[in-house]
């Protein structure tokens, strides 16, 4: 199907019934655990290391295994659901990812609970794909803006209360809890999705795509670790160029592969959609590695420039979370009134100066003026990513919501993979391989800045007409 056909099927796409938003709800569920079980972890591991009788220095695969498993995984969703039907292989997420937790609570060693963390980060991309899926399928395109929305604060909540409920339980229950947690919310989502989720979806009987998964998978695999290890710094230069040179060199063969192959696990021609190009690799690319770059270095400024404890920083850089938060609340009525183009026309340049103006920030500021700066920085990249994610799936057709999904969820991993690794990797290099300095993070802050500007380019070529069936942009604005 070409970008033109695609467009109009979209247009005209709308489900047959009313759906339930008790299903967005349960997707929400879904969202809200995987997000949570990727922070939730952090303020365990001294808890989990004196269990174990390991030391916290070993426990980071926890963590990187557990990442590195969703975005092995993600292309399977998709696959999946068309070849077995969306809510069943929904349920068996839910499912798997209870299972999961209640061995992770269980383990009485380390690799038992590594093993453990990775089934979870496979149940855990089921659903994040999937989820997507649902809401795509089961609501016409005029309200999913505003369902979407609702359900990333779920997403966005995760790396606010993961830490706090970490912390709770392991110091008032036990470490253990933070995943004997997830049973009862996941069986519950798995009984409601048994009973909410379509079944109108006939299961399209394709072979398994396993050279592409495994060039995929493991093209993913070590540009994750290598990218962790920049971030990380505690591996020599060689090993990293290693890492890095091998995944580069595999993911281009898979991306040759998937190209060419006939039911290929990442379907890379639906990149020839110019709104899902523009919004999440010309330009959402370029500005997600800008903009993601910030998690990652305003922290390690505030404590090595400012000498700031790691509470202090926290507290200052937790702001722009909840600006995010907020934000989504008005992103409906703001894309309606003025649509995708405008928005992140004028947005772009507005986010990029933010990324860049933390360069210019003193140790002297007033932390009112800090915080004040970090939230507004927040609200401004909320705009950014809730604008590309909802125009990625305007011009997508009903029957390629499944490959949109497991594409749409490995770009995003990969951009955010590359920002930090590429943060990394230049503030190493403006140290000379020592302790950066506060002008080596203020270099680096309008080096990123500039990354995001150049994202302007890609949406210049946006019309006022892209999106406008999902943001409504030109009609009155839905109050449902």
């Amino acid at each position: 199907m070409t970008a033109e056909t695609s467009a109009t099927a979209t247009t005209r796409f709308a489900p047959a019934g009313e759906a339930s938003m008790l299903l967005p709800a349960t997707v929400a569920c879904g969202v809200f655990m995987t997000s949570l079980d990727q922070n939730v972890v952090v303020t365990a591991l001294p808890g989990i290391g004196e269990s174990l009788a390991r030391p916290p220095s070993q426990l980071g695969l926890l963590i990187t295994v557990y990442v590195a498993s969703l975005i092995i995984s993600m292309p399977v969703g998709g696959w999946a659901a068309d070849r077995f039907g969306l809510r069943n292989v929904y349920c068996f997420a839910l499912l798997v990812f209870a299972t999961a937790s209640a061995l992770c609570g269980l383990s009485g060693d380390l690799w038992t609970l590594v093993a453990s963390r990775a089934l979870q980060g496979f149940g855990g991309a089921l659903m994040g794909t999937l989820g997507q899926i649902v809401i795509l399928s089961s609501f016409p395109r005029d309200r999913t803006l505003k369902i979407n929305m609702y359900i990333s604060l779920a997403g966005q909540s995760g790396p606010l209360v993961g830490p706090l409920v970490g912390g709770a339980l392991t110091t008032y229950v036990s470490w253990r809890w933070i995943f004997f947690i997830n049973v009862p919310f996941a069986l519950t989502a798995a009984l409601l999705a048994a009973s909410l989720f379509p079944t109108t979806t006939k299961p399209v009987r394709t072979s398994f795509d396993f050279p592409g998964f495994l060039l995929v998978g493991i093209g993913m695999a070590l540009l994750v670790f290598g990218m962790d290890s920049l971030a990380a710094r505690d591996a020599t230069g060689g090993i990293v160029a290693g890492e890095l040179g091998l995944a580069i060199a595999i993911l281009a063969v898979a991306a040759f592969y998937c190209l060419r192959a006939r039911n290929p696990l990442l379907d890379l021609n639906l990149l020839r959609i110019r709104t899902f190009r523009i919004s999440f690799l010309t330009g959402g690319g370029l500005d997600t590695i800008g903009l993601s770059s910030v998690v990652f270095l305003l922290p390690l400024m505030f404590q090595l420039g400012f000498g700031m404890s790691a509470v202090q920083a926290g507290s200052l850089t937790f702001v722009a979370a909840i600006g995010s938060l907020l934000m989504r609340f008005f992103m409906p009525r703001v894309l309606n009134r003025f649509g995708f183009r405008r928005v992140l026309i004028f947005n772009t340049p507005v986010a990029a100066c933010l990324v860049a103006g933390f360069a210019f920030m003193q140790e002297s500021a007033p932390t009112s003026i800090v915080l004040a700066y970090i939230f507004v920085f927040g609200m401004f990249r909320s705009v950014q990513w809730a604008s590309t994610g909802n125009l990625s799936y305007s011009d997508i057709a009903p029957e390629q919501l499944s490959r949109f999904s497991a594409l749409y969820y490995i770009l995003w991993q990969l951009a955010v993979a590359i920002s930090v690794g590429l943060a990394a990797a230049l503030l190493s290099l403006l140290a000379g391989g020592g302790h950066a300095s506060i002008n080596d993070f203020r270099i680096l802050f309008i080096i990123e800045g500039l990354i995001t500007l150049c994202a302007l380019f890609a949406y210049l070529k946006l019309t006022p007409q892209d999106g406008a069936h999902v943001s409504g942009h030109g009609a009155p604005v839905s109050t449902e």
